[in-house]
């Protein structure tokens, strides 16, 4: 049974670590800030950034993304310092993941939110306890996935591969975003950037039919217009999760 007792929801995930999960879950909080939803950013654990109350922390950014709602330290109630796998910074510091928490930390956004975004740490198999990964915790909550990837080269392969494996966990998957996680020049290259994301998207929407697939440019506060981001959002409610592999069910057109 779902743990997100009938919320709405996204469960932000990526390919692997830094590829621009916070800059995306935070373009989609705005997105549904604009559109009248109260919004709620949870981010179960996080690690290299033990100061949630930073500015330039993940936690930060979502808060204020979703126009700082409760406080930062309820968007992230468990941080660590070391830039490694949360269990393992736990560790470092004598402590341990308190993974009934990675869980209940969830209950302080159900009265205050039309839509919870979680964001992951890492990518969608990470550990983020001694014995929880990011899949176990998309697949508690019963929220979609929203798959993100670096605009890069291999964003083809990686982003499939992810898609695939939450599919065949019983996942539904929401979109996929590359994200420029750096600045891109203006090269009308063959081989630039710009041509390999644009390139990249045009493969995953051959590959995937019925997922949103997009590009969030660097620095961009928002993604492209086109996403009814609250219907993704509820399509957990309305879908119950499949088991096994398979074609991809397309989601509610939007």
């Amino acid at each position: 049974m779902s743990l997100s007792a009938g919320l709405s929801g996204l469960f932000v995930a990526g390919t692997d670590t830094d590829v621009g999960k916070t800059h995306v879950a935070a373009a989609i909080a705005r997105s549904l800030v604009a559109s009248g939803r109260r919004v709620g950013v949870y981010k179960p654990v996080a690690s290299g950034s033990p100061s949630r109350e930073d500015e330039g922390s993940d936690a930060w950014r979502l808060w204020d993304a979703a126009g700082r709602p409760l406080t930062p330290r309820h968007v992230c109630p468990q941080a660590f310092a070391a830039a490694v796998a949360p269990h393992r910074s736990a560790s470092a510091e004598g402590s341990l993941v308190d993974e009934r928490l990675l869980r209940t930390g969830l209950d302080a956004w159900l009265p205050v939110s039309d839509v919870v975004l979680v964001e992951a740490a890492g990518g969608l198999y990470s550990p983020m306890g001694d014995s929880t990964l990011g899949v176990d915790l998309a697949r508690d909550f019963g929220f979609p996935v929203v798959i993100v990837d670096a605009a890069r080269l291999g964003a083809v392969g990686r982003s499939l591969a992810t898609v695939r494996a939450a599919v065949a966990d019983g996942l539904s998957v929401a979109a996929v975003v590359l994200s420029h996680t750096t600045p891109v020049t203006a090269d009308a290259a063959p081989t630039s950037r710009t041509r390999i994301a644009l390139d990249s998207v045009d493969d995953l929407v051959k590959r995937l039919p019925g997922i949103r697939v997009m590009i969030l440019d660097h620095g961009a506060t928002l993604l492209p217009a086109g996403t009814d981001w609250p219907e993704r959002a509820g399509e957990a409610m309305r879908r119950p999760p499949r088991k096994g592999c398979g074609p991809i069910p397309p989601p509610s057109p939007s």
